[in-house]
């Protein structure tokens, strides 16, 4: 019994309160990468939202977001770019999960020796029994990924959430 009203409180959560507070602490003024690159002007920053149903989207979702940061840095090479990862996407990061998605793991790497900071969630892995220990260093275990957004949006960054279902 205990078991299905966390699955349902969860999933309230995931499905609606989440989007919501998001839509209201700012993301409601989400840019596309198109709108970013036809700015006069770099912004202070960008900070990319990844949002999904599960670990395997992390795969599809990383050559358009390694594009798109490709893309934003050859228009603006100085700007700051940060990911934040707090959906089930999250766990294809853990250290356990390294061998299953070495390239992902490796595009992190990348992504952290290239100066883009990346974020995942220590509330939601916590809902799913996953510690900040669980990830390799390279990640950064934020304590909600949504704070951490509205904390890059109050410095002026755009939000790009394409990435986010």
């Amino acid at each position: 019994m205990f078991s299905l009203i966390f699955k349902t409180v969860r999933h309230l959560l995931l499905r609606v309160l989440l989007p919501l507070s998001l839509l209201f602490s700012g993301a409601a003024s989400a840019k596309t990468v198109k709108e970013i690159l036809a700015l006069e002007e770099a912004p202070p920053g960008v900070v990319f939202e990844i949002l999904a149903p599960n670990p395997q989207q992390w795969q599809r979702i990383q050559p358009r977001l390694m594009g798109a940061i490709d893309s934003l840095r050859s228009a603006f090479p100085d700007l700051d770019i940060a990911v934040v990862s707090h959906g089930n996407e999250q766990f294809a990061l853990t250290t356990e999960n390294e061998s299953k998605f070495p390239l992902l793991h490796q595009g992190v790497r990348d992504l952290g020796e290239s100066g883009v900071d990346l974020h995942v969630c220590e509330t939601f892995a916590s809902w799913s029994n996953v510690t900040a220990e669980a990830f390799p260093d390279y990640v950064d275990v934020a304590p909600s990924g949504p704070a951490q957004i509205n904390n890059y949006v109050a410095k002026g960054y755009l939000l790009v959430d394409q990435f986010a279902f």
